[in-house]
């Protein structure tokens, strides 16, 4: 797979919808790949974060989808899936032939853009997850009927310094929704119960908390870098006999794994059916 990055004349012009979290982060990844700012345009609800973009990232604010729209080859759309279909029912006409639609919403498939968008619109989805805010994200894309490999090249090139980009299949893009998507808030629920566990055993909470934190980055960077697999690692520091032992033994019998195995069950169904619901 070719990642090879795109040269400054080869980059379109861009007209972000939304500019919340994922909208504010996809610029943020234009600007460190080369867009200059005055190629990027931003639409959104709010004239205030409008402008606040603006003046952060050297952009242009625009009130109207239609005249941000007007000569964009790259569209990003980061508004919510249920603001999705009213607002290319209001605006999706005006995208520019040949222009791709690069969407982060989660749940709805590229058909539901495609049946909104001119005939033979490519589209590509992404399912980022936060960590990208701050450059460790993980994110996939998936190509819809009508996107190339050129397409998929532009969407690496923009989203390079968000962290790790993977495409996959667009069947599979619910499940990594459940592994990549939503795993930031199972691991924040993690440290979190780390933490009131160390408080209930006697640590001052700012202790727990640092010590939680610092460990599961430590802990994180070690699989990143070792080269050994999870398994591996937490074999490494199970001593038979040992705390650790004792420690994973009882949260396997507490059902560790088959409440995750739930919790991203949960999310595959719930984006299944949001889909549905919004599609239909």
């Amino acid at each position: 797979m070719s990642t090879e990055a795109l040269s400054p004349s080869d980059l379109p012009r861009v007209a972000v919808i939304g500019g919340g979290v994922m909208g504010g982060t996809m610029i943020a990844a234009l600007r460190v790949a080369g867009w200059p700012g005055e190629s990027i345009t931003v639409v959104n609800r709010t004239a205030e974060r409008s402008a606040a973009l603006a003046a952060e990232y050297q952009i242009t604010a625009e009130a109207d989808p239609r005249a941000a729209l007007a000569g964009a080859g790259l569209v990003i759309l980061a508004v919510k899936p249920q603001q999705m279909g009213d607002l290319l029912d209001a605006v999706g006409d005006a995208v520019e032939p040949g222009a791709l639609v690069f969407t982060v919403a989660a749940a709805l498939p590229s058909s539901f853009y495609e049946s909104r968008l001119p005939s033979g619109t490519a589209v590509v989805r992404a399912m980022p997850n936060t960590p990208a805010l701050v450059g460790a994200g993980a994110t996939s894309i998936s190509a819809g009927a009508h996107a190339t490999e050129q397409h998929l090249l532009l969407a690496e090139t923009m989203l390079r310094s968000t962290g790790v980009v993977v495409r996959v299949d667009e069947e599979l893009i619910d499940a990594v929704g459940a592994t990549a998507g939503s795993s930031p808030a199972y691991f924040y629920a993690v440290v979190e119960a780390v933490v009131e566990a160390g408080v209930m055993q006697g640590l001052e909470r700012e202790t727990a908390t640092l010590l939680a934190q610092q460990t599961f980055i430590g802990a994180a960077r070690l699989l990143a870098e070792s080269g050994e697999t999870p398994g591996e690692l937490r074999r490494r520091v199970s001593s038979p006999g040992g705390t650790t032992l004792a420690a994973l033994a009882a949260m396997e019998n507490a059902g560790l794994q088959g409440v995750i195995s739930a919790g991203m069950n949960a999310a595959v169904h719930r984006s299944k059916e949001l889909g549905q619901q919004l599609a239909g």
